[in-house]
């Protein structure tokens, strides 16, 4: 289990990292739009008591240090994109700056921790959430191979997890009750939407399995076992191949809901428990923004989402959309000042 340090952070900030623009959103909204983040996540992490902020993607290493020194945590979310020629052979509008991205957050979350765990340095602990893509990503940069994660039959559709028989020795789910773990093992809360996997298998494969260890798995139509929950076995760094965001906030209504049945009272809470506990991990890390300015500046609430919710072409009911030059913006009262 990770260390814990104190004086915890009650009100962590944690990075959502932007995703290569949907060209179906694109369709709509307009080309000049180059990344998104759909609004659940912003809502998951929300709710469980953090503040949110956007992580532009296509940037230099040098930007992903500097707001990690800030922030207390990120969450790398689902997507489209393309990782080997074969997506892009594919589906030849798909792109994929976020992977790089994704590659520097890990890498320097893996150094960080590192000299945390060394050190018993509070701002060094940083936690990682990867979601579905998100969880695909921290998988193929820790093996350095796109070749790790494998082709499954598409999965639109809630289902329940088979949590594994020590899931109880775990950072991320050492204190769920039993009867809590018997209604994960029942109700289809988890909502999937992939056509890849990562197997056991795979992990072993790919010399993986001495540092990550499956929380729990899941099976496609044709009966492919897959991992659908993941740990660092040292590191607050976690991913699930599910979209837990999805059960309380993607209740689509024009276009199909395929994960329907995760809309429960009990299909949310079984899905919160994950944000709770990963903006639980945040707290723990101490960074800080210098001053309230600067953190008001880099929040996302200084963006508006769209209604996307209202297209039969969309996924997700809200997005955040962004232009290639987005930045944070500058403080207004400053800006006055100097004039």
């Amino acid at each position: 289990m990770a260390e814990s340090w104190e004086p915890l952070n009650q009100i962590p900030t944690i990075g959502v990292l932007c995703i290569d623009i949907s060209s179906k959103l694109q369709e709509h909204y307009g080309r000049k739009f180059y990344s998104y983040i759909a609004a659940s996540y912003v809502k998951f992490l929300e709710t469980s008591g953090a503040h949110v902020v956007p992580i532009w993607i296509g940037r230099d290493r040098a930007y992903y240090e500097s707001m990690m020194g800030r922030l207390n945590g990120i969450l790398m979310p689902g997507g489209a994109v393309f990782i080997d020629e074969a997506d892009r052979n594919a589906n030849p509008d798909l792109t994929s700056d976020c992977v790089q991205s994704a590659e520097h957050i890990y890498q320097l979350a893996m150094e960080r921790n590192q000299r945390a765990r060394k050190q018993d340095n509070a701002g060094g602990y940083f936690p990682v959430w990867g979601t579905c893509l998100g969880f695909q990503l921290l998988l193929i940069h820790a093996a350095g191979e796109p070749k790790i994660r494998t082709d499954c039959k598409p999965m639109r559709m809630a289902m329940p997890v088979k949590l594994s028989t020590d899931y109880h020795k775990s950072q991320l789910l050492n204190t769920l009750t039993d009867s809590v773990a018997e209604e994960m093992g029942k109700q289809p809360f988890a909502c999937h939407q992939h056509r890849y996997c990562i197997t056991k298998e795979s992990l072993e494969s790919y010399g993986l399995a001495n540092d990550w260890i499956p929380l729990a798995t899941q099976s496609d139509s044709q009966g492919l076992e897959f991992i659908t929950i993941i740990e660092h076995r040292r590191f607050p760094i976690f991913g699930c191949q599910f979209h837990p965001e999805r059960a309380a906030f993607e209740q689509l209504f024009v276009s199909k809901d395929s994960n329907y049945l995760a809309h429960t009272a009990s299909g949310i809470e079984l899905s919160q428990i994950f944000g709770s506990r990963f903006v639980e991990a945040c707290r723990r890390n101490s960074n800080r923004f210098d001053t309230p300015k600067l953190k008001a500046r880099h929040l996302i609430w200084n963006w508006q989402p769209v209604f996307s919710g209202q297209l039969e072409i969309s996924h997700w009911l809200q997005c955040y959309l962004f232009e290639k030059d987005v930045d944070y913006p500058e403080d207004r009262n400053e800006s006055v000042k100097s004039t």
